[in-house]
């Protein structure tokens, strides 16, 4: 099953849900021991509703994040390494699936965020963050891969309810942050990552694999890694030029998705047009459920898809 990118004459539109709690949705901690999605009915009457209405409105692509910053689902060991997923996330994943494929939506599942290279904290005896080591280093790099993305690549791999895998959220920003553990070559390590990454998945799912960049920057930490297609985020601080500027400019080999533009950006239907008319060959609004002063669904955004040939 492939991403159904859009015919040249059409244009995909769709949205990030992208959690209904941040880091909690898939797997356990200390805030919430019995599980994410599938241990709370109230979510999960929230997500079934939210599907519904997605569907409702035509817009059958939904960018959902999974283990975050891996504060949830994720075991360790005494050298902090993961040593496999907890046993509620693959229910959780199950669950999402299963509404997903209840209301005709097609998701592609962000694996993790950036905010897993922040300093670590506690929060009431959850540690966010602090997981830096797992990008800049071969054992935690090793670690990740075999013991949590091969199984739930293994498990979903085949999955129709899943469109595409987006390996890793704005991994840009995580380039100031490995500075800061003076890390000899931040670039190199975040790519090496990236790419395992993205074998890793290719080795056991055939569903297309993505990147969610930050923005058109850095466009060379993605471009040798033979992504099935391109995805960059953008939002009015950086520039209604930068959004209109040809997607056929960015040198890249294959389609480029708008994986994230502000809900709050007015009007909405000029992004979408500028999008289009730049070559991009959709846009995922940001977004459904996260609480930040870039998140929206607007009616407009509805009723501009509506108006469009069907990918």
């Amino acid at each position: 099953m492939t991403m159904p990118m859009p015919k040249a004459e059409s244009f995909l539109v769709g949205a990030n849900l992208p959690w209904i709690g941040y880091g909690t949705d898939f797997g356990t901690n200390a805030w919430s021991t019995a599980g994410g999605l599938a241990a709370d009915p109230q979510r999960l009457a929230i997500l079934d509703q939210t599907l519904a209405g997605l569907s409702a409105d035509g817009l059958g692509i939904l960018r959902v994040f999974v283990l975050c910053d891996l504060r949830s689902g994720v075991r360790f060991d005494a050298d902090a390494l993961p040593n496999g997923l907890d046993d509620a996330v693959f229910p959780d994943m199950d669950a999402l699936i299963a509404a997903a494929s209840r209301h005709n939506v097609r998701l592609m599942p962000v694996v993790v965020d950036f905010h897993m290279c922040n300093p670590a904290q506690f929060v009431n005896g959850v540690q966010v963050g602090g997981r830096s080591h797992l990008v800049v280093t071969s054992e935690g790099r090793s670690a990740l891969f075999d013991t949590v993305l091969a199984p739930i690549a293994r498990r979903y791999g085949q999955e129709p309810a899943i469109a595409a895998w987006d390996v890793m959220n704005e991994p840009e920003w995580c380039l100031r942050l490995a500075s800061s553990r003076r890390v000899r070559d931040p670039f190199g390590a975040l790519q090496t990552f990236l790419a395992g990454a993205v074998a890793c998945l290719r080795a056991h799912a055939s569903q297309p694999v993505t990147v969610g960049c930050a923005g058109t920057w850095q466009l060379d930490l993605v471009r040798p890694l033979g992504l099935d297609f391109y995805q960059v985020h953008w939002y009015e601080r950086f520039g209604w030029t930068t959004l209109a500027q040809p997607v056929t400019q960015f040198g890249l080999d294959r389609p480029v998705l708008l994986g994230e533009f502000s809900g709050r950006t007015k009007p909405v239907r000029n992004v979408l047009e500028t999008a289009r008319l730049a070559g991009y060959n959709g846009a995922l609004v940001w977004s459904i459920f996260a609480n930040d002063d870039q998140s929206g669904y607007p009616d407009e955004l509805v009723d501009w898809a509506a108006q469009q040939p069907r990918p």
